[in-house]
């Protein structure tokens, strides 16, 4: 926690005003969070596919982030067709723990046509990252 807050959420005057604080958060990875009097959090980690190496791993999280990320952005065709994409390389790997190098290929070039569109996300750049380190 920073910006004076002692974790009761009241600031440094503990009257509840928050004294002009803040909390920031830099990434939460493996956890759930939640706000408010009422708020509730879970947190269910996504399943691991069977015979997926370690890279092939790191592509399925990175093709989910940046998934999750694209819902963020407003719908555009390059955005829906990389979404669809993105969704058929995530369920090739959580059925099979690979994907098909063609498909990747075909991916990285709908990440390139897509550019303009998603340039803004950083987890646009992991894709590709990944991509390129399975298919060389």
């Amino acid at each position: 926690m920073s910006g004076g807050d002692d974790g009761t959420g009241r600031g440094p005057g503990g009257d509840g005003t928050g004294g002009g604080g803040g909390t920031r958060v830099g990434r939460i990875t493996g956890s759930a969070v939640s706000f408010g009097d009422h708020g509730r959090a879970e947190y269910r980690e996504a399943p691991r596919p069977a015979g997926a190496d370690e890279t092939t791993e790191a592509l399925l999280d990175a093709v989910r982030t940046l998934r999750e990320h694209l819902r963020l952005l407003t719908e555009t065709a390059a955005a829906s067709g990389l979404d669809g994409e993105l969704a058929v390389v995530q369920g090739e790997i959580e059925r099979t723990g690979q994907a098909d190098p063609a498909r990747l290929g075909r991916l990285r070039q709908r990440l390139e046509t897509a550019a303009a569109a998603v340039a803004g996300l950083a987890s646009t750049a992991a894709v590709v990252q990944v991509i390129a380190q399975l298919t060389g």
